[in-house]
């Protein structure tokens, strides 16, 4: 029996709002500035400045969100973080949230929470690695239930 693999993409819409708007269609760059909010699919982002790279058919390759980032991300694998950064990028060809400075990562579900300077969230697998900083470790924070058997 042969079996054939197809792989597709899912569109998805992506809104932003924020105070200002800018383009350079010749470095195929736009800026949302002050105040941005951005929705796509059931991911969630806040940042001060947002900047969405394309490539030359005008696909996105590449968003950075600086300043104030706050987000909200669902991973395929049914796992949903929250959290903060100074700086979060995500390559959507690839599916990769990166955050760097002063990162703060929960999973509300688990009740965990890790902190670092660079951590790298793949969507698919729901995969996380973390780095530490020169002055700041990664710090993982977690519920341990015990049971009392009253002694």
């Amino acid at each position: 029996m042969l079996m054939t693999i197809v792989s597709y993409a899912v569109a998805e819409d992506v809104t932003i709002v924020s105070d200002r708007f800018e383009a350079d269609e010749g470095e195929r760059v736009t800026k949302f500035i002050g105040h941005v909010h951005m929705k796509k699919g059931n991911d969630e982002l806040n940042a001060s400045r947002v900047i969405v790279h394309f490539d030359a058919k005008r696909k996105p390759i590449r968003y950075e969100a600086i300043g104030q980032t706050a987000f909200a991300i669902h991973m395929k694998t049914g796992q949903f973080y929250r959290g903060k950064a100074d700086k979060m990028v995500y390559i959507p060809q690839k599916q990769i949230y990166e955050f760097y400075g002063h990162v703060v990562l929960k999973e509300p579900k688990m009740q965990r929470t890790v902190t670092g300077e660079k951590v790298v969230v793949e969507k698919m697998s729901g995969k996380a690695s973390v780095q530490g900083g020169a002055h700041e470790p990664v710090k993982f924070i977690f519920k341990v239930e015990e049971k009392n058997d009253g002694r």
